[in-house]
């Protein structure tokens, strides 16, 4: 027998099942748009330039290029991978392999990002000065762990073609023999793939 307090509490359950059911399929589109599109694959090529190593007896402008990648959402969140060489006429260099997370805003043909990058680096130096004429000295070497962490601004030419504006990034590379810091500045181009 069906009485009228178990109908409406059987109604009452259906609809707070109902409204639960409607929250939380809100609640999931909520936490998805940032997949909603397609994520923006990039690679780019840039020319690092080296204000600050600190190789021991001078503090040279050590030039290079640097290549890397990201994957980025449509809303902050992205990662990347980048790979770097410097050198100052062979006599002192720096490379480094670095990925992690990578956040960035889009404001018209904007795009200001912030990396925040781990992995390893290499670098060398001599301990004195080479004397022209004489047999240059040992180097010493050293491999370690390497953290950065970097900002810049891409601006949008075209769909598929962006220009890095500028990318400053600070580095400090814990060798072997001595901690390796350095400031860099780079610019150059990025092209999206998709």
């Amino acid at each position: 027998m069906i009485t009228r307090s178990s109908c409406r509490l059987s109604l009452l359950r259906a609809a707070v099942a109902l409204l639960f059911s409607v929250a939380v399929c809100s609640a999931s589109a909520q936490v998805v748009p940032a997949f909603r599109g397609k994520p923006d694959l990039s690679m780019y090529g840039t020319l690092p330039v080296n204000f600050t190593p600190d190789f021991g007896y001078f503090a040279p402008v050590v030039f290079g290029y640097q290549l890397g990648g990201f994957l980025q959402t449509q809303h902050l969140l992205g990662v990347e991978v980048r790979g770097t060489i410097q050198r100052r006429a062979n006599t002192q260099h720096q490379e480094s392999a670095l990925g992690g997370p990578r956040f960035a805003l889009h404001y018209g043909p904007f795009a200001p990002y912030v990396s925040v990058l781990g992995g390893g680096g290499n670098g060398w130096r001599y301990l004195h000065p080479p004397i022209v004429g004489i047999v240059n000295p040992q180097p010493i070497e050293g491999t370690g762990v390497q953290w950065t962490v970097a900002g810049g601004v891409d601006y949008h030419v075209s769909r598929h073609l962006r220009i890095r504006l500028g990318d400053i990034s600070y580095s400090k590379n814990y060798l072997k023999n001595w901690n390796l810091t350095s400031l860099n500045f780079t610019a150059g181009l990025v092209y999206r793939i998709n």
